[in-house]
């Protein structure tokens, strides 16, 4: 988690298609959101992330990451994948229950 103090984070994710707008979480806050997943074309979501002077930008989803995420309904091709995000960087885990977490990103 995020050191438990005023700075929020900030974030705003888009694909191609869909822009999720400008977000703002607080220390221990939740952010979700569907979509469809196409299969031929992929689909690739990114985010930027803004907490006080550190930012990153990278892909949350694209057909890479999602080989590592959970197929939780084969008919409508649905997938659950988690990031966590921390002081030190970003933590992606196809399910969501420790001790999953695998850091890939860092501040910048």
């Amino acid at each position: 988690m995020l050191p438990n103090n005023d700075t929020v984070l900030k974030f705003r994710c888009q694909s191609k298609d869909d822009d999720l707008g400008d977000q703002t979480l607080n220390v221990g806050g939740e952010f979700n959101f569907s979509f469809h997943w196409h299969a031929f074309g992929g689909t690739v979501f990114y985010c930027h992330f803004y907490w006080g002077p550190k930012q990153q930008t990278f892909d949350i989803v694209n057909s890479d990451i999602s080989n590592g995420c959970e197929r939780t309904d084969i008919v409508t091709n649905h997938y659950d994948c988690f990031w966590m995000v921390q002081g030190d960087g970003f933590y992606f885990a196809g399910h969501n229950s420790p001790p999953a977490y695998v850091k890939k990103h860092i501040w910048d």
